[in-house]
Parts: C-alpha cells; structure tokens; sequence
C-alpha cells in the first residue's frame, strides 16, 4: 500500500483519495448520464440536435476557463481551500441545471458546472502527485481512474432508464446530492500539501502570488518543448475519448435506430476496455518506465484510431465496424494517461499548481476544440468521416508525439530543484 510522503496518516490519505475520486466521477457522469437524454432535452426546448455536442463542449471549455487562475492561488493559498470552493461551485451549478427553462440557460449553467473538472487534475491529482512518490501515485491513480471511468460505463445506462421511466431533470438532481456527500469528504479528509516537509527533507514550497512570478513560471513552462510537446499531443490524443462521447447519441441512436438501453449497453466494452487497461496498467508498473509504459499506450491507442477508419472502408458504413478500433483505442488510451501525465508533469521545477494548471488548460483547450471539428464533419452521419477524422488525429498525435518523448530523458524520479521563485 502506498504511504504518503507528508506528515499525514496513510488512512487519511486514502479516505482523501476516496472521496476525490468519487467527486470526480461525479463530473463525469454529469455528463455521461445526460448524453442519452440529450435528445430528450433538446426536443423540449426545441432546440437543433446540434446543441447535443456543443452541451459538451461547453462542459469541457468550462473545465478548460479556471486553470491558468487556479494553479497560481492554490500554489500561493494552498490546494485545500480551493478545492471546497471547486466542489460548492459544481454541486449548485448542478442543482441550477435542473430548472432551466430554455436552451440557453441550460447551456450556459453546464459551462458553469464544467468548471468543477479544472479542480480535479489541477488541484486534487496535484496534491496527490505531491504526497506520494513516482510510481506509487501512478498505481493509486491509476485504481482510481478505474472507478471513475465507471461514469461513462454506466453513465449511458443509467441515464437512459432515467430518461425512460422519469425525466432528465431528476440525473442532475441525483447528481447534485452525491456532489453534496463528497464535498463533506473533502472537507474532513483532504489535506494541505502546499508549505509542507517530506519525508526525504524536500519542502513543497508556497509562491508568491504576483504578476511577475505567474507570468516567468508560465514563461518558464511556455518555453519548456518537452512539456509543451507532450501537453498538446495528450490533449490531441484525447480527442476521440471525448468526440466518440459527444457523438456517440447520434451514431448509435439517432442514425443506426437504437434504443436508450441498446446504446448504453455498447458503451460496456468500449471503456471497459479502458478499465482492463488500468488494471494491466498497475501491474507494469512494476517492471517499466514511465517513458515506456507511455510509449506502449500510445502505439497501441495509434493502431486503434487507424482500424477505426480502415475496418469501415474494407467492410461498410455500419457503426459496428466502428466499435473495435474504438475499443483498442480506449485499450491503450487507458495504458498511456497516468504515466504520460507524471512524465509530463515532472519535466518541469515549476511548482506543480502552475504546471498541472497549464497542462490541464491545453488539453481541454484542444480537446473541446477537437469536438467542434469533430461535430462539424459528422453532420453528414457518415461513419466514414469519423474514420477519416480518427485517422488524421492519431497521424496529428504521432507528429507530436515521436519528438515529445524523445526529448524526455526523465524516467523515474529524482529530486526536485528549489521551485521557481518561490516565496522568501
């Protein structure tokens, strides 16, 4: 079991991690639960079936809007104080959802209720990556990757039921009652990593919160082309995640005439797939380098955004012939994320507030980014263009990928220097 490296019990950590996790399944299944209800919610405001995708990406901007200002006050104020403000923010923008009255409202309270994802890597998996060491943060993430990923598994089965037999307003009102329970654990079990002295003598170090600090930190990592590399090609690569997501709704329910149910059941071996992955993932931990076990995911997730558009072209339009290159994707997307993100993150002495914040900002930037393109091409409902565009995202995701690693000569940890202008 892993033991944290500030002065903290192992109990309290753990409870901490429990309670982080189950807020962040929460932000996802905001969004997964409701995405077999979108069509539900549009016909009621009559409203375009293109709001569909854009409800995500505008969750996914909103989760993008707060982490250049949030990375530089939790690194200043500490990371606990910011979090309960994250939580309280996202359980009454999801009780707000819940009594929209037209499109427009709804869409621009799920804006809102996507800024409680910028609390998640930039403040909660910080502090984990503070309190654990290399690969022990790997291997608890990647545990808990597994329950979150439970959201969009059971997300669209969930939400359809609900959408059946009661109506879309009750999945955020559920949600919102869950968001209440782990704000509560978060104010009991989250400690303050920021001011404290590890075990191996290292302080995490509080900054100064100026202009001139936040701007050379973020200089500092703006000029870093390792970071910057790796930031964009993660984000390139979570493209697909994010698009099958958004448009899945549209390619299984409204263009192949599937039910609710139906589509939430073809959900279970695309991220289940994802979960498997992690469960590997522990295990080669044991035997592999962060830069390795990135490596490994990333060829693997490559081969399956290539099937995604060569089994269409050999064998028909059908969705069906989408689902296996999707399912390897998520395989080895699922391979890559917590290495690649302690690799990334770690390639830098900038306080990890600042960097888990831009970090965390470039992937969801190009992520809902990649949406809207995404969106975009597939309102022909050709499965084709999907293939296409899977085709062109892994190519995108090789061109930045190759030289990202290769200029990464980190591959396990070593002492951090004195973090960037940190406060005397």
């Amino acid at each position: 079991m892993p033991q944290p490296l500030i002065d903290i019990t192992r109990k309290q950590a753990l409870s901490f991690a429990v309670f982080l996790v189950l807020y962040e399944f929460l932000t996802y299944i905001a969004n997964d639960m409701i995405m077999p209800g979108m069509i539900d919610v549009v016909r009621s405001f009559h409203a375009s079936e293109s709001n569909i995708a854009t409800s995500l990406t505008l969750y996914v901007l909103g989760g993008a809007s707060l982490q250049l200002i949030l990375g530089p006050i939790s690194d200043r104020y500490g990371r606990r104080p910011v979090m309960l403000v994250g939580a309280s923010l996202f359980f009454l923008c999801t009780t707000l959802i819940a009594f929209s009255s037209s499109i427009n409202q709804f869409l621009t309270m799920r804006f809102f209720e996507g800024m409680g994802l910028c609390f998640i890597s930039v403040i909660g998996y910080a502090v984990l990556q503070e309190i654990f060491a290399e690969m022990d943060a790997v291997r608890l993430i990647a545990i808990m990757t597994n329950v979150a990923v439970l959201a969009p598994l059971l997300g669209p089965v969930v939400g359809a039921l609900l959408v059946n037999y009661l109506s879309w307003h009750y999945i955020f009102l559920i949600i919102a009652l869950l968001a209440l329970i782990a704000l509560w654990g978060l104010w009991r079990f989250m400690p303050e990593s920021v001011g404290q002295m590890k075990r191996d003598g290292q302080r995490i170090e509080r900054s100064t919160l100026s202009l001139a600090t936040i701007y050379r930190n973020y200089i500092n990592l703006l000029t870093n082309l390792p970071f910057i590399l790796s930031a964009i090609s993660f984000g390139v690569l979570g493209i697909v995640c994010v698009a099958w997501i958004g448009l899945a709704p549209v390619i299984l329910v409204t263009e192949a005439k599937l039910t609710l149910v139906k589509y939430g059941l073809w959900q279970i071996p695309i991220f289940g797939s994802f979960i498997l992955a992690n469960v590997i993932l522990v295990r080669l931990t044991h035997s592999m380098t962060l830069k390795r076990l990135a490596i490994l995911g990333g060829t693997i997730s490559c081969a399956g955004l290539f099937l995604v558009g060569l089994l269409p072209i050999l064998l028909g339009e059908q969705f069906v012939w989408l689902i296996p290159g999707v399912i390897l994707y998520f395989f080895g997307y699922g391979i890559i994320a917590s290495p690649f993100w302690r690799l990334i993150l770690f390639s830098t002495q900038v306080t990890k507030g600042t960097a888990s914040a831009l970090l965390s900002m470039i992937y969801m930037c190009v992520q809902g980014t990649g949406i809207e393109i995404g969106n975009y091409i597939y309102e022909s409902h050709n499965n084709y263009y999907f293939g296409y565009y899977s085709i062109a995202i892994g190519l995108l995701f090789l061109l930045l990928f190759i030289p990202s690693i290769y200029l990464h000569r980190h591959t396990s940890e070593k002492p951090l220097a004195k973090p960037v202008l940190v406060e005397g």
